[in-house]
């Protein structure tokens, strides 16, 4: 057996334009308004966090998204932008030096070979 694994790192700023993208093909799935700021919590589980001001409002308010929400955001950013993300790999996200990272797995059997 091979395992393939690949690692997706991805900026704030690039968070940010992933946020921007669900809500603007997905308006139900992030609040209408400017996004602010984005930023991640990793205690006791992993959020992202949406500070996003109302149009024609001065308030800001916030928004958080949990761990299948976010892979989503990011795998239908991946497709914007025809980065290619196997189907059948295990995908799961990692925070690493304050990003965050869509990690792909996936096992690649050899023919030929017993377990």
């Amino acid at each position: 057996m091979i395992t393939e694994k690949r690692q997706i790192l991805f900026s704030n700023d690039a968070l940010r334009e992933a946020v921007r993208y669900v809500a603007s093909v997905m308006p139900d799935k992030v609040p209408h308004g400017m996004i602010r700021r984005v930023w991640l919590s990793e205690e006791p589980e992993l959020l992202l966090f949406v500070q996003v001001e109302p149009l024609g409002a001065r308030k800001l308010y916030e928004v958080s998204f949990r761990h299948s929400e976010i892979a989503a955001f990011l795998i239908l950013f991946c497709r914007k932008l025809k980065v290619p993300l196997p189907r059948t790999a295990e995908k799961y996200l990692e925070v690493e030096g304050g990003n965050l990272s869509l990690v792909i797995t996936k096992q690649i059997p050899v023919e030929g070979s017993k377990g």
